[in-house]
């Protein structure tokens, strides 16, 4: 791809070749080099060098230099607006391109920019508003629902309000889902404490564990702090969790992990996800299971997706240890 630079002085170079064979052809006319009789050439060339050539040069000299400077003032100006762009993007927060730093003709470029952006960002308030709303819906009528089957004989209602459960807390991970996306959520984003957010996680989640007979311990390795939603950070990990306590067997542990660094890891005692088979648990969205029994098939792929809006991505832990771990791309300073 041919940079902005190199056109114009790519440009100005083949009107500087072709300005100076001009010039030269027209002073070959006035001198008569190309008559009949032309002048003497030892004297006649000595008057060109000295009256022509010399002030040619340091006119193109000149104007180089000059083109140079402009155009370094011209690019300049775009990469502080790029600049701006990279620092608004890492703080998560919306961007329009300021028109008074431009030059006039990249004005109508970065107003299309801005109309784009205000379109998606719009887009992406409406989408979470419509969550919001639906996820409102949707949980009054499972409400009721859960009131009902109080009616039915304890061993009936069991495994039904267990799906109603389930169904309750994928509602809650999509509206998660969605102010996680949404760029306007981002001004609610505040500093995640990755290790604090395991040990919530990790005790959360414990009664589960003694429940199936299994063991869920904590580690931490020097976590980074990020800038995120906890709430959504902390469902797409319980997702994690959650299936990590389905794949060890009884009498097994499973491991949170915070760190090194931006990242957590949930280490199990199954067989593990090799980086192929998770793809594709991401893009079906189904459970690493494939169980029949709680769940709606979407954890994995949720919590992808809530880690992609942080930056971050859902990775396996193998060859090294069986487990799943998010890793984060960008991370705060720490504290002092």
């Amino acid at each position: 791809m041919t940079s902005l630079r190199r056109m114009l002085l790519s440009g100005f170079a083949i009107v500087a070749v072709l300005g100076t064979v001009v010039l030269l052809i027209l002073v070959g006319l006035e001198y008569g080099f190309f008559s009949s009789t032309p002048p003497p050439l030892d004297a006649t060339l000595a008057e060109i060098v000295d009256h022509v050539l010399i002030p040619l040069l340091v006119f193109i000299g000149l104007s180089v230099i000059g083109s140079i400077l402009v155009i370094r003032a011209a690019t300049r100006r775009l990469e502080d607006v790029a600049a701006l762009a990279n620092e608004a993007s890492a703080r998560g927060e919306p961007f329009r391109a300021p028109l008074d730093a431009l030059p006039r003709e990249i004005h109508p470029f970065a107003e299309a920019v801005n109309r784009l952006t205000g379109r998606l960002e719009r887009h992406a308030r409406q989408q979470e508003a419509f969550a919001a709303d639906a996820a409102h819906e949707l949980k009054t009528p499972l409400s009721v629902l859960a009131l009902e089957l109080d009616r039915l004989p304890r061993e009936d209602a069991a495994p039904l309000k267990a799906q109603v459960q389930a169904l309750s807390e994928l509602i809650d991970q999509l509206l998660l889902l969605a102010r996680s996306n949404n760029p306007g959520g981002q001004a609610r984003q505040v500093p995640v404490d990755l290790d604090a957010l395991g040990q919530r996680v990790v005790a959360d989640m414990a009664p589960r564990a003694i429940h199936d007979g299994k063991s869920l311990s904590y580690e931490t390795a020097g976590a980074a702090r990020i800038c995120g939603l906890e709430e959504a950070l902390a469902s797409a990990l319980r997702t994690l969790v959650d299936n990590a306590l389905r794949e060890t067997p009884a009498g097994g542990e499973v491991v949170v992990r915070a760190g090194p660094g931006p990242q957590i890891a949930v280490l199990d005692g199954g067989a593990g996800l090799d980086a192929a088979a998770l793809e594709r648990f991401k893009a079906r969205g189904v459970r690493a299971d494939q169980g029949a029994t709680g769940g709606a098939g979407l954890g994995l792929a949720i919590a992808d997706r809530i880690a992609e809006a942080h930056e971050g991505e859902l990775e396996t832990c193998r060859p090294e240890e069986t487990g799943l771990r998010i890793r984060f791309t960008r991370s705060l300073p720490p504290q002092d």
